[in-house]
């Protein structure tokens, strides 16, 4: 399993917002100077958040993005499955990108992979922005 940018960068982008001010409106172009992220990629990156209710925006003179909700409700399996990504450490135990495989009945690693997988799930199920945030004592 590796973590693709995109998420990295969703992490960091939330833990910003969630370090400021509750309902404060940071502009993208502030938010993507402060994370050395490039404007049109964060983007879309906020496209995915918004469309997934993590944050809002507001248009307009003064306009910009607010985390929705309290950082301690926003688990991080949530930004993950926002943004695109798999907890799945191999693809056999994918739900959404699994495709057959002729060994699937006789895999000798398989329930190995299995078990990673729960436990992977497991920690980001259980952990939160918030826990982001208090590793870099941020809240």
């Amino acid at each position: 399993m590796k973590i693709t940018t995109k998420t990295r960068y969703a992490l960091r982008t939330l833990v910003d917002l969630a370090n400021q001010p509750k309902g404060k409106v940071i502009p993208l172009i502030e938010i993507a100077k402060r994370q050395s992220v490039k404007p049109k990629y964060l983007e879309q990156i906020f496209l995915k958040l918004r469309q997934a209710k993590l944050i809002k925006s507001k248009k307009g003179p003064g306009g910009g993005y607010f985390i929705s909700r309290a950082p301690d409700s926003i688990k991080i399996s949530e930004i993950m499955k926002a943004v695109g990504e798999s907890k799945a450490p191999v693809f056999c135990v994918d739900k959404k990108k699994y495709k057959h495989c002729s060994r699937i009945k006789r895999c000798p690693t398989r329930p190995y992979w299995k078990k990673l997988n729960k436990i992977i799930g497991t920690f980001f199920d259980t952990h939160t922005l918030s826990d982001l945030c208090k590793e870099r004592k941020c809240l």
